[in-house]
């Protein structure tokens, strides 16, 4: 019945438990026993997620019979497509409602640390949950204004693809963005510290996310110019084919220039540490690439070669990477 988890501060209430036990559980295992002062999460599976919102008695018995105080609650109700009124499980501490698909009112789930509204596509004013720390949305199609939401940490957004409108969001700390098509103006995102574009492809000027830590760029076709990404740390332009000039980026950590086939010229990249270059069939010279760490040329016809990259870790079309 009991089983600890990855965690070392949770523990897992499994099948077949009576909710008149929940007081006993900590006896299942020595661990817990003599270190019981150190657990701070109760996490119920989703049979007894599902259980906590339905039968209230069985929901006063778990909120009463916390081991402690500070312990905080984790429920999962993914896919429960019966729950409308989510006002019950407004207090958890971790909360995933992914693909509840007929919730429509979030307004009671702002005090939510961690919460998981993927999928779940009726979902239009997410105002109320401006205080989450970490936040999924992904799939939500229905949002348009996300102005409220600068102030969460960790924020999914992907596939929402009616958001025009991020400039609130310029201090979130993870932002994804991904599939976001009608976005065309990400200036105000530059002090983000990890941000993730893929497939935004009307986005045209990203001059002002140079200090952006961890950047994403893959699959916005229409980005030309690369020249203020120069401090990125890891950086992917994959499917950029418009890209030609790379000669700004050569103290970039890890870069992936993946099906980028214009370019022709790396000479400035060899003090990248790992480096993808797959699908670049139009470069030849790779005689400044000695210092790179990894290298991926996989899809690279052209070169003939490759005597400078001795002591390069080289992945090419014979090699799985």
């Amino acid at each position: 019945m009991f089983q600890q988890d990855i965690f070392e501060y949770e523990f897992v209430i499994m099948e077949l438990m009576k909710y008149i036990d929940v007081t006993n559980l900590f006896h299942s295992s020595p661990k817990y026993k003599y270190n019981k002062k150190n657990l701070h999460y109760k996490k119920l599976n989703r049979e007894y997620s599902l259980k906590y919102y339905l039968n209230e008695d069985f929901r006063n018995t778990v909120l009463r019979d916390m081991l402690y105080p500070l312990t905080q609650l984790q429920l999962n109700l993914h896919g429960c497509n019966n729950l409308t009124d989510v006002s019950a499980v407004g207090n958890v501490h971790k909360l995933n409602l992914s693909w509840c698909q007929n919730i429509t009112d979030v307004s009671a789930l702002g005090n939510v640390h961690t919460l998981d509204l993927r999928g779940c596509q009726n979902i239009t004013d997410v105002s109320a949950l401006r205080n989450v720390h970490k936040l999924n949305l992904a799939g939500c199609q229905k949002i348009t204004d996300v102005s409220a939401l600068g102030n969460v940490h960790t924020l999914d957004l992907s596939v929402c693809d009616k958001i025009a409108d991020v400039s609130a969001l310029g201090t979130v700390h993870t932002l994804k963005l991904r599939y976001c098509e009608n976005i065309t103006d990400v200036s105000a995102l530059g002090n983000v510290h990890t941000l993730d574009l893929w497939g935004c492809y009307k986005i045209t000027d990203v001059s002002a996310l140079g200090n952006v830590r961890t950047l994403n760029l893959s699959g916005c076709k229409n980005i030309m110019s690369v020249s203020a990404l120069g401090k990125v740390n890891a950086l992917s332009l994959s499917g950029c084919k418009n890209i030609i000039d790379v000669s700004a980026l050569g103290n970039v950590h890890t870069l992936n220039l993946s099906g980028c086939d214009q370019i022709t010229n790396v000479s400035a990249l060899g003090n990248v540490h790992t480096l993808k270059l797959s699908g670049c069939d139009n470069i030849t010279d790779l005689s400044a690439l000695g210092n790179v760490h990894t290298l991926d040329i996989r899809g690279c016809d052209n070169i003939t070669d490759m005597s400078a990259l001795g002591n390069v870790n080289v992945f090419d079309d014979d090699d799985d990477y």
